[in-house]
């Protein structure tokens, strides 16, 4: 009886070892398929790691919260010269505080440069993006801010010499519908 009590114990002790050793239920082979990663994205992620490297140090990118989901990056072409620029909204680290900001990148012989920094405000990004405000033919900036309780701050920029412009501020509640 008292070999049978420990071979119990001993394949108890097993047991638990092996449980709490890591060995579980392999992954079934549906949970380990992924779709591929797209041409696009592939893109998006290598122009997100050019324009980081433009950002100051530890810059945190700010995802809006309306539009296409985790898309840090927004393309248009502002100046008419058929190549698109970008723009994105971060978050700086300084000792004063954090601050949001607004990056306009622009594409030259393939390197992108930083052509016009904004300051934001509020609490987070509602909206960034590309459309023809006055339906003047050319791109404007339109960026919403999350403004807590208050609402939200909509603001408009035209690029003129390689600097955005504030041309239009205004406010809003609820989702913003451009077009």
């Amino acid at each position: 009886m008292n070999m049978l009590q420990r071979l119990n114990r001993i394949g108890i002790l097993v047991t638990m070892l092996l449980l709490l050793g890591g060995c579980g239920i392999p992954a079934t082979p549906i949970d380990m398929i992924k779709p591929p990663a797209s041409v696009s994205s592939l893109q998006r992620d290598n122009i997100s790691q050019e324009l980081m490297k433009l950002l100051p140090d530890q810059a945190k990118l700010i995802v809006p919260m309306q539009g296409e989901q985790g898309q840090d990056i927004s393309f248009g072409d502002m100046d008419g010269d058929g190549i698109n620029e970008a723009v994105v909204v971060y978050e700086e680290n300084r000792a004063s505080g954090k601050a949001l900001k607004a990056a306009l990148f622009k594409q030259q012989d393939n390197t992108w440069r930083i052509v016009s920094e904004i300051k934001g405000f509020g609490y987070g990004l509602e909206y960034a993006g590309f459309p023809d405000i006055n339906h003047d033919g050319r791109l404007e900036l339109a960026l919403g801010w999350s403004l807590g309780a208050a609402g939200n701050g909509l603001d408009i920029y035209e690029l003129k010499n390689e600097q955005l412009e504030l041309v239009k501020k205004k406010e809003y509640h609820g989702k913003l519908d451009l077009e």
